[in-house]
């Protein structure tokens, strides 16, 4: 079978872009679109490893290239090592499913068109097929582990607590995965309060552009002293997050769930 390098590294920063997409799903880690673009072509220029004969400096050059691809697509400012590890394993995990995967389906089709050493696959598939089948399982993953993550949620009751400018305040909370909003600058999620009687006065925020069925807007968002997150059982969870407000709807906090998990 001959190898083209071009079609290799294609191919390999897509099937990573895919395996940082479910880890990100599982571990409830967001990352920024370039990070993940970068972390995309670091893994498909790391198949390049494929063409080397097996030898103990494979193993390493695999392992340096894993550990790259982690930090570079997850790791930021005040991630704890085991919050680190736990993403290491979630991603090793999600290639180990995918690779058996791969090995199933060359089983199952019986024909010589899948190329695997030293941990990298070649298809000698067109790009196009390939992309079809990886987004139809990375769809039906997405979905799946969505209705999950949702039905959880509603088995939780949530208070949202801050303090700002020495005054305390609490809302109802609400899990909601369809809050994606983020602040551009600083990268951190945003908690929506709806329903904001009594909500404390805002010296210093940042415009926050959102988007909904209604339509567009900005929101105005500005981070508290003090901010967390507390369930049914009184386990609080300090979250890392900017809060925004709307006189819209009864008095809560809607939050997306991933911040609980970071």
């Amino acid at each position: 079978m001959s190898i083209y390098l071009d079609t290799l590294v294609v191919v390999n920063a897509y099937i990573t872009w895919l395996t940082l997409s479910l880890t990100s799903k599982l571990s409830h880690q967001y990352s920024k679109p370039m990070r993940m673009a970068i972390g995309a072509f670091v893994g498909g220029f790391s198949a390049l490893i494929i063409i080397i004969p097996e030898s103990i400096w494979v193993i390493f050059l695999k392992f340096l290239s894993f550990v790259l691809i982690i930090v570079t697509t997850f790791l930021r400012k005040g991630m704890s090592k085991l919050r680190f590890l736990v993403i290491c394993a979630e991603f090793l995990g999600v290639n180990i499913v995918f690779g058996g995967a791969v090995y199933l389906l060359q089983s199952l089709i019986g024909a010589d068109i899948i190329y695997i050493n030293n941990a990298s696959f070649y298809f000698d598939i067109s790009l196009g097929t390939l992309i079809f089948f990886t987004a139809v399982i990375y769809v039906l993953t997405v979905i799946i582990s969505g209705l999950l993550e949702r039905k959880a949620d509603r088995n939780h009751a949530y208070r949202v607590m801050f303090t700002s400018d020495g005054s305390s305040y609490s809302y109802d909370g609400v899990a909601d995965t369809g809050n994606t909003v983020t602040d551009l600058f600083s990268g951190k999620p945003v908690i929506i309060c709806t329903g904001s009687d009594g909500k404390p006065s805002i010296k210093h925020f940042s415009a926050v552009p959102y988007s909904t069925i209604d339509g567009e807007g900005l929101l105005y968002a500005f981070s508290p002293d003090e901010l967390y997150i507390e369930d049914e059982t009184g386990k609080r969870k300090t979250v890392n997050a900017l809060l925004a407000f709307t006189d819209n709807g009864e008095r809560r906090a809607v939050f997306n769930p991933a911040i609980l998990h970071e």
